[in-house]
């Protein structure tokens, strides 16, 4: 029930952030002079890795609830720890980073709520509590790892052709390539400190589950 529960709240976010921002970018206004189009839209909405990485938490559920062989990969203990360690940056970024700094009110208020604190919170209570444990090595950081690093490339080889960024810590347009690399970096860290307090947790859960 709460993997079902953990899907709703994760599906209503991304579609209440959809209704929201596919108008805005698609009609031309005062802040959008030029109107994108609807492939152009959809790409620029999978830009943010807030929503990728709910929709990853999503798929994750559907893997585990529904047992389909081809959605197995995320079933896996990397995929699920690495999932665990990249929401945990995506709540803690937004709450610290961005958060100060926005007043988001109507649908895309509820939505920024939904996607950067419930949706977290409610897939570490899960993975917690129901993921199996006791797999999960510290030298699989680095495999926990190569998903951020994948959206980071994707994001910069994106914005070299378009000159687009959906966050200025990787404006490299703006900041230049160094300084994107040197904010990366922070960020990796704080993943891998994530990491490996995942890694370490799921060692001592797997040692409370073995019976006495």
């Amino acid at each position: 029930m709460l993997a079902w529960a953990a899907v709703l709240v994760g599906v209503t976010g991304l579609a209440l952030d959809w209704s929201a921002i596919f108008p805005s970018v698609m009609t031309v206004s005062e802040a959008n002079p030029v109107a994108r189009s609807f492939p152009d839209a959809f790409i620029y909405f999978w830009t943010y890795f807030t929503h990728l990485t709910n929709l990853w938490l999503i798929v994750t559920y559907v893997a585990v609830l529904s047992g389909w062989r081809w959605l197995a990969w995320f079933r896996t203990p990397v995929m699920m720890g690495s999932a665990a360690a990249f929401i945990t940056l995506v709540m803690l970024y937004y709450h610290f980073m961005l958060a100060p700094g926005l007043r988001l009110e109507g649908a895309l208020g509820v939505a920024t709520y939904l996607l950067h604190y419930i949706a977290p919170i409610l897939y570490l209570v899960w993975w917690t509590a129901f993921a199996p444990h006791g797999r999960l090595r510290f030298t699989y950081i680095p495999l926990m790892l190569l998903p951020g690093i994948g959206y980071v490339a994707w994001v910069l080889v994106r914005g070299a052709f378009v000159n687009e960024y959906p966050y200025d810590i990787l404006d490299a347009g703006r900041f230049g390539y160094l300084a994107v690399a040197i904010g990366v970096g922070v960020l990796l860290v704080a993943v891998s400190v994530f990491s490996v307090i995942i890694v370490a947790g799921d060692r001592w859960f797997a040692r409370r589950q073995r019976p006495a």
